[in-house]
């Protein structure tokens, strides 16, 4: 209520829908974007520091050294979690 006793109601004008022309894509905003995200992205990959061949193949090994020992310590747990229940319950 207003000071004045009146109500005061709120309109909302909701748009018209427009008719369907052929098919209806869900992502047609996408189109307007594109020219724009296309820029932005040369944009940031001119910013990128790239890595030398030296240190891509020093991490590419740190990664399959870390890979390989992450595999055993999770293959050994399960392995010992294995023997645990089948200890409990099988024997």
């Amino acid at each position: 209520m207003t000071e004045g006793g009146g109500d005061v109601v709120a309109t909302v004008a909701t748009p018209r829908l427009q008719p369907r022309r052929g098919r209806w894509n869900p992502l047609g905003f996408l189109k307007r974007l594109q020219p724009r995200a296309v820029a932005d992205v040369i944009s940031e990959l001119r910013k990128v520091t790239w890595p030398t061949f030296a240190e891509t193949r020093y991490l590419t090994f740190v990664v399959a050294v870390v890979a390989i020992i992450v595999g055993l310590i999770l293959g050994g747990f399960d392995l010992l979690f294995g023997w645990i229940i089948e200890q409990l319950f099988f024997t």
